[in-house]
């Protein structure tokens, strides 16, 4: 499956991803085993792939952000610092 980004994405927009990933969580109260659960995939490969973002697929990214219940704006918002 190709990957949503680039292999060289600078680490700011790295960051961003993280810590939307991160902020999300702390919003709806959650932590990473059961986004992973949520999302369908295994908590160590979320764990790998905050710590790389550019490791994630577009796949995965939709599964995560719909796990968290990412409203639209945000993902929007998300796409247009990360990208």
């Amino acid at each position: 499956m190709p990957r949503s980004m680039v292999r060289n994405i600078p680490e700011e927009q790295n960051c961003i991803i993280r810590g939307s990933i991160k902020n999300q969580m702390e919003i709806r109260r959650t932590n990473v085993a059961e986004v992973a659960r949520k999302a369908g995939m295994k908590e160590s490969t979320l764990y790998a792939k905050i710590r790389d973002p550019a490791k994630f697929t577009l796949r995965e990214l939709r599964g995560l952000y719909k796990a968290l219940q990412v409203p639209d704006e945000e993902k929007e918002r998300i796409a247009r610092e990360a990208m």
